[in-house]
């Protein structure tokens, strides 16, 4: 029986756009700034040294590790306070949510430093739906795409794993790996054109999955 849903944040519940505006705009120009090249310069770069490092390890997701990295003087948090105003939820999340609450637990589970995440709720005023929030980075040192995370969430709820479905938008990190470990799992893909019970293209789906009228 499930009693817990977690869900991915970033692609799932809110845009990406404030994680792409951060990595993709906001360290670009202090990087040019730095070297005395352009914008485009700049991100041309970035994005091949981010892929040099890959989404599969907790670099990825650490502005710290960025910035020390090429030595920008410039506080990444203040960069996350300086795009807050792209945070930009999906608009079937808050009726989803609304209609959970009733029933399940709800819970964060997100491959983002904390620091991330906390912006986003509290831009979106989703906080107040969620028992228990967690950065696989920030709290398990672990990336998504080690089923170890799965196994400490449950821990930490002190659940069994069939006693939670994971919701997110990667097929890797939100879908084969939690069902790898006998959780059930659901993907969003916004872009499907065909739906079933572990795939979906609108989170108005899900309770209906669920059995929720």
């Amino acid at each position: 029986m499930i009693r817990y849903i977690s869900f991915d944040l970033d692609g799932t519940l809110v845009k990406p756009k404030f994680a792409d505006l951060f990595w993709l705009e906001g360290l670009p120009k202090i990087y040019a700034m730095k070297k005395g090249i352009s914008v485009e310069e700049a991100k041309s770069f970035l994005i091949k040294d981010y892929q040099s490092i890959g989404k599969d390890r907790i670099e990825w997701y650490d502005p710290s590790f960025w910035f020390k990295r090429y030595g920008l003087n410039y506080d990444w948090k203040k960069l996350i306070d300086d795009y807050r105003h792209a945070i930009e939820p999906y608009p079937d999340a808050l009726p989803t949510l609304e209609k959970l609450k009733e029933r399940y637990q709800l819970v964060i589970l997100s491959n983002a430093k904390i620091d991330f995440v906390e912006a986003e709720l509290e831009e979106t005023g989703f906080r107040r739906f969620f028992s228990k929030v967690f950065s696989s980075v920030s709290d398990f040192g672990m990336v998504k795409n080690n089923a170890e995370v799965y196994v400490k969430v449950c821990s930490v709820l002190g659940i069994k794993k069939e006693e939670i479905l994971h919701v997110g938008d990667d097929r890797v990190f939100d879908y084969e790996v939690p069902r790898s470990i006998g959780m059930r799992a659901i993907l969003i893909d916004r872009e499907a054109r065909s739906t079933n019970d572990c795939i979906i293209n609108s989170l108005n789906d899900l309770p209906s999955v669920l059995g929720i009228a």
